[in-house]
């Protein structure tokens, strides 16, 4: 019992001493971080000073909207308030403050839809963007295409892709005995002068013995230079062609082939002085120098010489000044007639006032015709109606044409020489209209009041040789004067660079002829129209097709009677078989029409021709 009693002191005495022990340490924990506390709270109480709380103000944020180049450019700022914070305790941050910067893909959309690049913009909603306004100019809501006069440059081409060498062949054959050969070659030399040459030889042979017919030829062409600035383009050419008198012939002719020939001449060369780049000089000006002998064997010669120099000097982009100079001197020597020569100096000065949509072009044309002296009106008004992209163009001018052997015969191949070759001129009067609908279409017509001095016609000369023993021929009637009214128009359609459509007409209709009772030889109405498609980078295609009206004629100075009319249908092809080799065709008169364009001398029927084309580049 004793033992008990002692055992259950000791076991309570153990447990008050451990309770002391454990409130001890407890004491002792409360007691550090009371002092701790107070430590920090010394510590912040010197750094914040006297103050007790901070207040701080934030300026407001400025957010940018950034659109695309292609959304105007425009940067939108809006202001967003920030609400005020109040911090307690707190130790300000020396970082600066960073503006957030929103790039938006909103696409504006303009009320009223203008033109851009000549087709209706889509409009395009974005409805995940905010709806903004735009204060538009009026003037600024459609833009109008101005052609304007396209003027002939050279291709420069990049100096590392430049072509040095190049050189092709070309042979063809087809019915009617037609057989075609040309030669052409290019090079570029060290001084970067370019040359260029080709030779042509063809020949055909129709059903009629001696209708025949063969060309062979050579021109050179080449580019000059004199300094960084100008150089001179030359051209020398020679062509020779044989053609046979075979209207009214019979077939059962015996007679040399020698009575019937018409071989005709031509040799010439030209000379242009030019500038390399567009100058931006007050003063330009550009020079040209021809010479042409042509010689129609047996009957005649012709040598010419014709100087045209055409002189500009800009006061501002309004203002300038032509006086343009033209030369000409004609020496024609018949056989068995005395010659003649023909001389024109005329000075072209004229005064052009631009604006906006007007232009204005007025001037006088004193000119010496054989030492015989006349002043020439030059007026020219052109001016773009409002709001629209139709161009009017009235005009008052007259021309001089000093008539050449070369140019009657490129007219009609069977005339015989002229006695004399006069000095022609019209004076035209015109009222011209230019619509332009898109950049793809456009067309236009001119009505003009025609009044010709020495117009040459062409009848048969039935009377005055004997066309059994030597063929028909044609002569070359020049009126005193005549008086016509002339339309012209035209209609182009081109899509992209795949497909052209070109269309023009023309219709004449005398009201005064002084000598000649018909206007001999002369289309009433010509119709033309030719197409080029590009199908792929291997074959190309193309069409044309000609309409016209009968010319008045007479057999023999008789009765007047006309031609009948005329549709001829043409197309072709080339196909790349491979970078060198070509194969090209072509089909003429493909709706075997037995036409006469001139009176007894009918024309061939379907005519196909085709070849190969060989080619390479250096």
């Amino acid at each position: 019992m004793m033992k008990s009693i002692i055992r259950l002191g000791l076991l309570t005495m153990a447990l008050i001493c451990f309770s002391n022990m454990v409130i001890a340490q407890k004491k002792n924990k409360k007691k550090a971080k009371t002092t701790i506390s107070n430590k920090k709270k010394k510590k912040s109480s010197k750094k914040v000073s006297s103050k007790k709380k901070i207040t701080v103000r934030k300026k407001p944020t400025v957010v940018k909207y950034q659109m695309p180049s292609n959304n105007l450019n425009e940067t939108i700022e809006q202001n967003v308030v920030v609400p005020t914070f109040q911090i307690k305790q707190r130790v300000l941050d020396s970082i600066p403050e960073k503006v957030v910067t929103i790039v938006s893909a909103f696409k504006p959309q303009l009320k009223n839809v203008a033109k851009i690049g000549f087709v209706n913009a889509t409009a395009i909603v974005d409805t995940n963007s905010v709806s903004l306004s735009y204060q538009v100019p009026s003037q600024n809501l459609s833009f109008q295409y101005q052609p304007i006069a396209l003027v002939p440059r050279a291709i420069k081409i990049d100096s590392l892709l430049k072509i040095k060498q190049s050189a092709s062949f070309k042979i063809g054959m087809g019915n009617y005995f037609n057989q075609i050969i040309q030669l052409e070659g290019s090079y570029v030399d060290q001084k970067d002068q370019q040359h260029h040459i080709s030779i042509l030889n063809e020949s055909i042979t129709g059903a009629h013995p001696i209708q025949k017919w063969n060309s062979i030829g050579t021109n050179y062409n080449g580019a000059l230079s004199i300094n960084k600035n100008k150089a001179i383009h030359t051209q020398f050419y020679l062509n020779q062609s044989n053609r046979y008198r075979y209207g009214l012939v019979p077939d059962s002719t015996n007679l040399p082939i020698k009575n019937f020939e018409q071989r005709f001449t031509i040799v010439g060369a030209n000379f242009t002085l030019a500038n390399k780049q567009v100058s931006n000089k007050s003063f330009s000006y550009t020079s040209t120098l021809n010479f042409n002998h042509s010689r129609l064997i047996n009957q005649a010669n012709n040598a010419s010489i014709d100087l045209i120099t055409p002189l500009l000097y800009k006061l501002n982009d309004n203002i300038q000044f032509h006086a343009d100079i033209n030369v000409s001197f004609n020496q024609y020597n018949p056989t068995n007639q005395p010659s003649s020569q023909n001389s024109i100096i005329q000075i072209d000065p004229s005064f052009e006032l631009k604006k906006s949509k007007f232009r204005l072009n007025m001037g006088i044309r004193p000119t010496f015709a054989n030492a015989v002296f006349a002043l020439y009106p030059k007026v020219e008004l052109s001016k773009q109606l409002k709001d629209t992209n139709i161009i009017l163009i009235a005009g008052w001018q007259t021309s001089i044409t000093n008539n050449q052997l070369i140019q009657l015969m490129g007219q009609n191949h069977w005339i015989t020489a002229p006695n004399s070759l006069p000095i022609s001129s019209i004076e035209k009067k015109y009222f011209n209209v230019d619509v332009t609908i898109n950049k793809r279409l456009n067309y236009g017509f001119n009505m003009a009041l025609n009044d010709y001095r020495a117009l040459p016609f062409f009848n048969q000369s039935k009377l005055m040789n004997n066309p059994i023993q030597e063929g028909l021929k044609y002569d070359v009637l020049f009126e005193k004067r005549a008086i016509a009214i002339e339309l012209i128009g035209h209609l182009r359609y081109q899509l992209s660079d795949h497909l052209l459509w070109k269309n023009d007409f023309k219709y004449i209709q005398f009201n005064l002829i002084r000598e000649n009772s018909q206007a001999w030889g002369i289309l009433p109405f010509e119709f033309n129209s030719q197409v080029n498609w590009v199908y792929n980078k291997r074959l190309q295609l193309d069409a044309s097709g000609q309409f016209w009206t009968g010319a008045k004629t007479s057999a023999g100075l008789g009765n007047a009677y006309k031609l009948n009319n005329t549709f001829v249908l043409n197309a072709g092809m080339q196909y790349a078989i491979s970078d060198h080799w070509t194969f090209w065709g072509k089909g003429e008169n493909l709706l075997d029409q037995q036409y006469q364009r001139w009176a007894n001398y009918p024309s061939l029927g379907i005519q196909f021709i085709a070849g190969i084309q060989y080619k390479f580049r250096k």
